[in-house]
């Protein structure tokens, strides 16, 4: 009743699915929709009640297909469902699910067929563009290319950052090159609305600047003369982490941007790399720190982090990965005897997971929790009982030394 912006209810929980439902003025887009069973027979019949738009995920029981005809197959499945329930297509939007080609050279490919062919069919496709590009450095480059590609390819929707000048190009230019601009107006008023950009003079960067920036080589350079005059932890703990900090805290304050942190991740790593080579530091050494993304949840950037910050504290940190399951956390933290337990969720879908990790973990183990994520708040971290919620990584960091005595 507030807004007029059309919101999308993002839920697994088909009970608050339902409440939100009932609650929404208008038109909603639902997500999500995919190819297994539980999820079809829960959300189709709820977006045929409460008209949405749903957007269907070509995933399934067996997880993203590897290939473009796999996904289309999921797609196909959902729609016939949807058909059952008098769900017309073109109220099902599907998302390929574009996955990084740091780990596929066919990634960008494979997501291209699939909004192809269901442009074909007069099938509307939604996409996170940036997803493409997760591990990479200069991603911008990567997104606004991939940007470029999947709309030619017929994308109905890009979920992309529009504070990126190289996305916002891509998409201008694109718009004008396809003739939906006619006269190129939109195309000419985009350049006459933007700052002329100032000349950059390229500089030796310090070590904090060089992380902030999101630069490896500088940050590497600016790493090794440090040491030359100052002790490693000193390093760490003069400019690293107060620079991981300030990037921390301005994604949170959405001054910065998920490809930012991500780059100042990288270039942090690659400062790390050098101190290590200095000192020594061993992969094992110290107590040991399980960390894991919940089952259901892909995302580990944060988690990621915190890895390398432990690792570079002296901690033996044993690394779960992604999407894994509670019985598998539990496991590993009876074999390991760690003390202290890191999960991480960064989807709203996913933070239950969380909940049902830490209730096995608290019947089973004798350790601490920290939990992290973009979605977690102190009061639900509270609410699920972990003994500590981290806001970024290095709060996650702190609390372990504080309970391992560093």
């Amino acid at each position: 009743a507030i807004t007029d912006t059309p919101l999308q209810i993002d839920t697994s929980n088909y009970e608050a699915m339902e409440r939100a439902l009932r609650l929404y003025n208008g038109k909603p887009m639902l997500n999500s929709v995919n190819g297994k069973e539980d999820s079809l027979a829960h959300v189709l019949p709820l977006a045929k009640k409460y008209g949405a738009v749903l957007v269907a995920l070509c995933l399934d029981d067996e997880g993203i297909p590897a290939t473009a005809a796999g996904r289309i197959a999921v797609a196909d499945k959902i729609i016939a469902r949807a058909a059952e329930y008098g769900i017309e297509s073109r109220n099902i939007v599907v998302d390929p699910l574009a996955l990084t080609i740091s780990t596929g050279a066919d990634n960008a490919a494979i997501a291209c067929e699939v909004i192809r062919t269901m442009k074909a069919r007069g099938i509307n496709t939604v996409m996170g563009v940036s997803n493409i590009s997760f591990g990479l450095p200069g991603r911008d480059a990567v997104n606004s290319t991939f940007f470029s590609m999947a709309l030619a390819a017929g994308l109905s929707c890009g979920i992309i950052n529009p504070q990126s000048k190289a996305m916002m190009d891509a998409y201008y230019g694109f718009r004008a090159l396809a003739g939906y601009d006619e006269g190129c107006k939109e195309y000419v008023q985009h350049y006459a609305d933007a700052p002329k950009a100032a000349a950059t003079v390229v500089s030796e960067l310090g070590l904090y600047d060089a992380i902030v920036k999101g630069l490896q080589g500088p940050a590497r350079q600016a790493a090794a003369k440090a040491l030359e005059s100052e002790k490693p932890l000193d390093v760490i703990n003069k400019y690293m982490i107060p620079a991981l900090d300030f990037v921390g805290q301005g994604f949170e304050k959405k001054t910065l941007f998920l490809p930012q942190l991500l780059m100042s991740a990288d270039a942090a790593k690659a400062a790390f790399e050098v101190i290590r080579e200095a000192v020594g530091v061993g992969e094992t050494q110290g107590e040991t720190v399980l960390i894991a993304t919940v089952h259901g949840d892909i995302h580990d950037i944060g988690k990621n982090i915190v890895k390398v910050l432990l690792e570079n504290y002296g901690y033996r940190v044993i690394d779960l990965g992604k999407d894994v399951p509670v019985e598998t956390v539990v496991q590993a933290a009876k074999e390991t005897q760690a003390k202290v337990v890191g999960l991480s969720a960064l989807m709203t879908t996913t933070v239950g997971a969380m909940e049902d990790t830490i209730a096995e973990l608290h019947k089973e183990c004798a350790c601490r929790i920290v939990v992290g994520g973009a979605v977690l708040t102190q009061e639900y971290a509270d609410e699920i009982g972990a003994e500590h919620y981290a806001p970024n990584a290095v709060s996650a960091v702190n609390y372990v030394n504080e309970i391992l005595g560093k």
